[in-house]
């Protein structure tokens, strides 16, 4: 899964949702856009989204559902 994002204001970090629960933590170098989350071995039906953190606040992306 891919998901981008852009300020301004920069820098903007991305979180990675898995049925909400965050997969990452802002600092980390996933947390950089663009970001693309690998989900090997998915064993279930699962919804993904992403968040777009910056200085101005919070955007979300609609969830994808990957089965």
């Amino acid at each position: 899964l891919r998901c981008s994002a852009r300020g301004p204001p920069e820098p903007v970090r991305l979180l990675w949702l898995r049925d909400g629960t965050p997969q990452n933590r802002l600092g980390d170098p996933l947390g950089q856009s663009p970001s693309t989350l690998w989900v090997p071995g998915l064993n279930r039906s699962s919804s993904f989204a992403c968040e777009a953190h910056n200085e101005r606040g919070v955007a979300t992306s609609r969830s994808a559902t990957v089965t």
